[in-house]
């Protein structure tokens, strides 16, 4: 909601009398205390709301001081997949160099800090829920929706755990004391527990809320969906599917649907419209000093002096760029687009850039060389921090418009951006592109042609990028499926890759390749192809059965020994 996040910066930690909620010490859900508040003072209406903000709060990940931390998941999500590289030099941040290589231990700083925010997340949720069930001054009415939105983002925060480390312990706000927290295990598949959170949100949320950021019932129905999508329950996603592109509504009462122009779902102008499902609500000049800014999108910009000047994180890789060419007929490559590479300034520095079939979503989602950036005008070499370690390519969509700086952006005090735009974390086109999996695995491959079209079509219709002097930076060629399909696996491919180009550099993919099954073969293949030019990809290697998921942080194992000696949580395998 656009206006809870004018007051996010007012998150309060909340201790009881006699048991320090987040005082334990030895515990992994452990959050410092800013004071000492006792829990029966908030145990009222104004308690209870400044509690919840408080849990939207944790949405951001800037409550744990650290990034890699929220929703946006570059580093877990795109960099882990063929969609992207580290980018920038190999010594800075080099803790994500593993990552990048799936070469990491449990003791990785940055694998501490998103199990962290997840579970300070899960933390703050459950103090909410504990002020509430002492509040006396709440209608019940008022209980119900606050109850049904942190249930959600308790469950939102449980699935992002599941979804990284995948053995995680379900914990409620019944885990109070240093024993509590030493007595829990990892031994369950929680998926039961996320569904049933999602689903009484689903049940008790109103179709609309007054604030724009806050969660209703169709995001929280699309969320159980996709959690229904991660577990292989089509049959059970495709009911809710169906009801939320035939029903739901966003925050404005506006139906789900697609922006007319793809490039605008990426403006700060645009944000909370109708394409939006979920996002993360963000700020800049409201006093704060940049504390509700989107502190994972600051070391993502352009380097040197390209837009912010800082610092050449999270390159589109040469495979991504290879995935935008298409048939002279305007139909992707899906077997064969990384057979060529699109041409750039580091492989044909003589004959740049590619004047060949390409999709357009190609200079809607990554930078090159030589092509108009935004408003920006051209975007030159210079932009580009390190060429051998990041590749010739920038990241584009979250970067923000020469037009949009004091409104969206403001420069940071080190050098850094301070982005103020929303980050989407669910957007109408991921569900279409979902329901259009589910179609196909239930067999109504018509169904999914339907949507997929749907998304191709926008795109077509997108104003295209310009040069100068008004001409198509490329040859944009892009069409619909024509042709009946009646093949289950060439459908079945075509979705994924329509989801490969249409929400890249989004946090999406390597997570999508996991809960396919193909993550070992996608992301061997890239690596193959992939270090012949980034050599610092050299020998790297996806193990399946292990590198589906992050270690379990080792101060977690060390942490939760019971006091007779037990074992609660237990290291994922292969670590």
């Amino acid at each position: 909601m656009k206006n809870i996040r004018k007051i996010l910066i007012a998150s309060t930690i909340i201790t009881t009398s006699s048991v320090g909620i987040y005082s334990c010490q030895e515990s992994f859900l452990e959050r410092p205390p800013l004071g000492a508040i006792s829990e029966a003072s908030l145990a009222n209406a104004a308690g209870v709301n400044g509690a919840l903000v408080s849990t939207y709060r944790t949405l951001t990940g800037n409550n744990v001081g650290a990034w890699y931390t929220s929703a946006m998941n570059w580093a877990w999500g795109g960099v882990r997949s063929d969609d992207a590289y580290k980018g920038t030099e190999a010594s800075d941040q080099n803790q994500l160099n593993p990552i990048e290589r799936f070469e990491v231990l449990p003791d990785n700083g940055s694998v501490n800090d998103k199990w962290r925010a997840c579970y300070d997340g899960i933390g703050q949720a459950n103090v909410t829920l504990r002020l509430l069930a002492q509040a006396k001054d709440i209608s019940d009415a008022d209980k119900k929706r606050i109850e049904a939105e942190t249930k959600f983002l308790r469950a939102y925060h449980h699935f992002e755990a599941k979804r990284h480390f995948n053995n995680v312990p379900w914990v409620d706000e019944k885990v109070i004391s240093t024993a509590d927290f030493k007595a829990i295990k990892n031994d369950q598949n929680i998926y039961p527990q996320i569904e049933a959170e999602f689903k009484f949100a689903f049940d008790n949320l109103p179709n609309t809320q007054s604030a724009l950021g806050r969660v209703n019932k169709w995001a929280a129905g699309a969320y159980l969906a996709k959690v229904y999508m991660y577990q292989n329950k089509f049959n059970e996603a495709k009911t809710l599917f169906d009801q939320i592109i035939a029903n739901g509504v966003n925050n404005k009462g506006q139906r789900y649907g697609l922006l007319t122009d793809y490039q605008d779902v990426f403006k700060g102008d645009f944000e909370n419209e109708r394409e939006t499902i979920f996002g993360i609500q963000y700020t800049v000049g409201d006093g704060t000093g940049g504390a509700n800014s989107n502190k994972d999108a600051e070391l993502t910009n352009p380097h040197n002096d390209g837009p912010v000047g800082c610092c050449g994180f999270y390159q589109p890789s040469q495979s991504l760029a290879n995935a935008y060419r298409t048939s002279a007929t305007g139909l992707p490559l899906v077997d064969t687009y990384n057979n060529v590479d699109i041409k750039n300034h580091e492989n044909s520095p003589a004959d740049f850039p590619d004047r060949g079939s390409v999709d357009p979503r190609l200079d809607f989602t990554l930078g090159r060389v030589g092509v108009s950036f935004h408003d920006w005008g051209v975007a030159r070499a210079s932009w580009i921090r390190n060429l051998a370690n990041g590749g010739p390519f920038l990241p584009k969509k979250h970067i923000h418009y020469r037009s949009e700086v004091n409104k969206y952006f403001i420069p940071g005090g080190w050098g850094q951006g301070q982005l103020g735009k929303n980050q989407i974390v669910y957007r109408y086109a991921d569900l279409l592109l979902m329901a259009a999996e589910c179609e196909v695995e239930i067999g109504s491959l018509e169904k999914a042609r339907e949507y997929v079209n749907l998304v191709r079509a926008r795109a077509k219709a997108s104003a295209y990028i310009k040069d100068a002097t008004g001409k198509d930076e490329a040859n944009y060629q892009i069409s619909t499926y024509t042709a009946t399909w009646t093949d289950k696996n060439v459908a079945r491919n075509a979705v994924r890759f329509e989801r490969f180009l249409e929400l890249a550099m989004e946090g999406h993919r390597f997570y999508d390749l996991v809960r396919w099954g193909i993550a070992d073969q996608v992301i061997n293949a890239f690596f193959t192809k992939e270090q012949r030019a980034r050599t610092h990809l050299a020998g790297a290697r996806f193990t399946k059965g292990k590198d589906e998921y992050l270690p379990i942080p080792q101060y977690v194992i060390n942490q939760s020994r019971t006091s007779d000696g037990q074992q609660g949580i237990k290291q994922n395998a292969g670590y």
